[in-house]
């Protein structure tokens, strides 16, 4: 009913809309290329820190739109409304303002200012949002001059325009970043790809990987250990923007005249094709952690677009070597995603979280035909789809995974958005580690418009919010083990999270690393904890493995993942079920033995036998066919959860990418897990991810007896050795519980 009264809303589209709207079109503002985000060449250059007057190109293509959007909806003529009640209330304000300061004089630098000053600024009179580089201004004069014997970070960085893909769906936007000068060749060529990407039909996700794993276009994150000297060399590579680098909590200097690098420095700016050298002598006793640096330059349009990053102050004599891959340890400049070889302390790795708007809150990014996102959501209501990102990525629900979910099966299902399983990995931000690895994560807030909210899952996930008030190293208390009694008094309280702002920066140290606590394999999830954020696409989640990610002993799609390097050996590769038997476990006091199937299983001899087809049937949901189909997409219409298509060839457990063809029904996301089954080695419990591989629109089968975490209570026998599922004592089955 309601898309007939839209259609005839259509239809009764006046002569003088249609006029204007084809006017419109004439004008060539509906038309411009996507590059009309950015300033061209032939826009008026900004003076000192403050916007031009004239509007950038953008804009007028966004009102252009929106003209076009009213006129089919019925409503021509609305956007001119809108302004011209803005107008009024505008005039309105600013005779009040007068009025009341009139009546009120004082001898105040703000007298007569009104209150609506963020209107102005335009022309760079405003006091609070625009500076003025030709006043002087009451800044210090002292730097951070380095000493000639501190060791020396060496850093080459440029500043470009570039097209930034947010996801796999090529949703996009012209934007700016920061990148090595080394690497921008690199980041041409992922910026190519994915152009070459959005021409074709069906789904290419060009350059853009599940997890971020290993892509050049990212926000830069750059790394100096306390002591160092750091000397960059910043080149602006932007069409016809000056540009800058201010590290928050810094005393950066200009090189060549030891002048403070601060934003009412006009050398701290430079102009188009111009190069500057700065330095930055970090003291020895600086705190250790991450700082925001982004652009203070045409205030903060570049920024919003894109142009920040994180700089990371680590401890002293610390090495920075790539999470990903295999071999000896290979040492990097720069990365979300790092293993930091601790000269102080035991190793960590360290994952950098940016949380950043897109634009302003009326800006809107592209999809792959150039067409604007909506603002609104359609599926979920969520504002600005694809306008919240983590690390220059988004993944909204609605708009790409949900809508192409509709086309496939007639509905959505939106409790489903988060899942793996359900969609494949997402193009967001998947931290990867192993359990136990102390882990620190730097959350950096790289926009200006609104807060966010940082907020892993599980019970177990949480940090002390002033971790330094103490030395107690809670962040590597799960080195060796799972925690059983973790501390319960710490000077600072704990929290499982944090609300940061525009440019601030966090360090948290969550307790006993990867994995909490228990040490427990999963997905953890984080986001935003504001909803219409992470609906939006401000979400992703850390991956801890209990197997060792190389070659092929993988359980997911993910690259290989590098140990730290003092715990080198310490995590297995897994096997194959049929490599399990003749093994023996040892569970809480209690030996299980593994056979193969031609034996039968005594549970209660000692130690108790255990057939390798009752070991693996514990691990892994029973096995059947969803809706007992026997296609792909009758099992996943049928959405059963209780039952999941595998089966034994000879001793060995198929996953279902092995047990059944697969039909084609996909969106650019790619499956969560590799095929076959793998089991963890030395506790012969199931490898992480255990079973699932993505099946569009259908949850993950539950393990038996529906269990979520089977490796915290497999052994689901009464003590005449019949299957249940009835909570037990520890005494009814040995020592069996949940893990300590």
């Amino acid at each position: 009913m309601r898309s007939s009264v839209h259609v005839s809303k259509r239809r009764r589209i006046s002569r003088e809309a249609m006029r204007s709207l084809q006017a419109a079109l004439l004008s060539g503002s509906l038309l411009a290329a996507p590059w009309v985000f950015a300033a061209g060449p032939g826009d008026p250059s900004h003076d000192g820190h403050a916007s031009p007057v004239a509007m950038p190109g953008w804009t007028q293509t966004l009102k252009g739109q929106t003209v076009v959007e009213n006129a089919m909806e019925g409503r021509a003529g609305n956007a001119e409304k809108m302004e011209m009640q803005h107008h009024r209330l505008m005039e309105k304000l600013e005779q009040q303002a007068q009025k009341d300061a009139k009546a009120q004089q004082t001898s105040g630098a703000f007298n007569e200012m009104s209150m609506m000053h963020q209107y102005m600024g335009q022309d760079g009179s405003s006091f609070l949002l625009a500076t003025d580089s030709s006043k002087g201004e009451p800044v210090t004069t002292s730097g951070g001059k380095c000493p000639a014997n501190a060791p020396v970070k060496l850093y080459d960085v440029s500043m470009i325009n570039i097209e930034i893909t947010l996801n796999r769906w090529l949703d996009f936007y012209p934007g700016y970043m920061y990148v090595l000068t080394d690497d921008v060749g690199k980041a041409r060529a992922e910026e190519e790809k994915n152009k070459v990407a959005r021409e074709k039909d069906g789904f290419d996700p060009g350059a853009v990987s599940t997890g971020l794993q290993g892509d050049v276009i990212q926000p830069l994150v750059l790394r100096a250990n306390q002591g160092d000297c750091v000397k960059m060399t910043l080149r602006n590579q932007m069409e016809s923007e000056d540009g800058s680098l201010f590290i928050q909590a810094s005393s950066m200097i200009v090189s060549a005249t030891g002048k403070p690098a601060t934003t009412t420095n006009p050398e701290s700016i430079v102009a188009p094709g111009k190069t500057q050298e700065f330095e930055w002598y970090i003291h020895p006793q600086m705190q250790e952690g991450v700082r925001q640096f982004h652009s203070y330059s045409h205030d903060r349009e570049l920024t919003v677009l894109g142009l920040f990053g994180g700089f990371i102050v680590e401890p002293k004599g610390s090495t920075y070597v790539d999470a990903l891959g295999t071999g000896p340890d290979k040492q990097v400049t720069s990365g979300w995603q790092v293993n930091i070889d601790n000269g102080s302390g035991p190793d960590f790795r360290e994952f950098v979280l940016f949380y950043h708007e897109i634009g302003d809150e009326a800006f809107r990014p592209l999809n792959k035909k150039g067409d604007f996102l909506p603002q609104r959501d359609p599926l979920t209501d969520a504002y600005r789809p694809g306008g919240r990102a983590l690390n220059y990525r988004s993944e909204p629900f609605g708009i790409d995974q949900m809508h192409l979910q509709h086309e496939y099966f007639g509905f959505e299902d939106e409790s489903l958005a988060y899942s793996a399983y359900t969609f494949g990995d997402p193009p967001t931000t998947i931290p990867r580690g192993y359990l136990g690895d102390p882990v620190k994560w730097r959350l950096v807030h790289g926009g200006s418009e609104v807060f966010h909210s940082h907020h892993p899952h599980s019970g177990t996930i949480r940090w002390q919010r002033s971790p330094g008030t103490e030395p107690n190293n809670l962040w590597a208390a799960g080195q060796d083990g799972p925690v059983k009694y973790p501390v319960v008094r710490t000077k600072s309280d704990r929290v499982d999270v944090e609300v940061i702002g525009p440019s601030e920066s966090l360090d948290l140290e969550p307790e006993c690393g990867g994995g909490g606590c228990q040490h427990l394999a999963g997905e953890f999830l984080f986001h935003c904890h504001v909803a219409h954020h992470y609906v939006a696409g401000m979400w992703g989640y850390g991956r801890f493995y209990n197997t060792l990610q190389v070659g092929g002993g993988h359980t997911d799609t993910m690259p290989d993942l590098a140990e730290l390097p003092d715990r080198k050996g310490r995590m297995k590769l897994g096997v194959s079920s049929d490599k399990l038997i003749g093994t023996t476990v040892d569970w809480f006091g209690k030996t299980f033995k593994i056979v193969d199937k031609s034996q039968k299983t005594n549970w209660k001899s000692d130690p108790v036998i255990v057939n390798i087809k009752d070991w693996v049937e514990m691990w892994v949901p029973a096995q059947g066919k969803p809706g007992h189909k026997d296609d792909e997409k009758g099992q996943i219409m049928a959405y059963g959860k209780t039952v999941w298509d595998w089966k034994w060839d000879s001793s060995i457990a198929r996953g279902e990418r092995r047990a059944r063809p697969r039909i084609r029904i996909r969106g650019p996301r790619s499956g969560m897990t590799a095929p076959g089954q793998r089991f963890f080695s030395t506790r012969r419990r199931d490898g992480w991810p255990g079973h699932c591989s993505s099946a569009f629109r259908q949850a993950c089968a539950v393990f038996t007896n529906h269990s979520g975490a089977p490796w915290l209570e497999p052994f689901t026998r009464t003590r005449t050795s019949e299957r249940t599922s009835e909570q037990r004592c520890r005494a009814e089955t040995g020592a069996v519980g949940p893990m300590p």
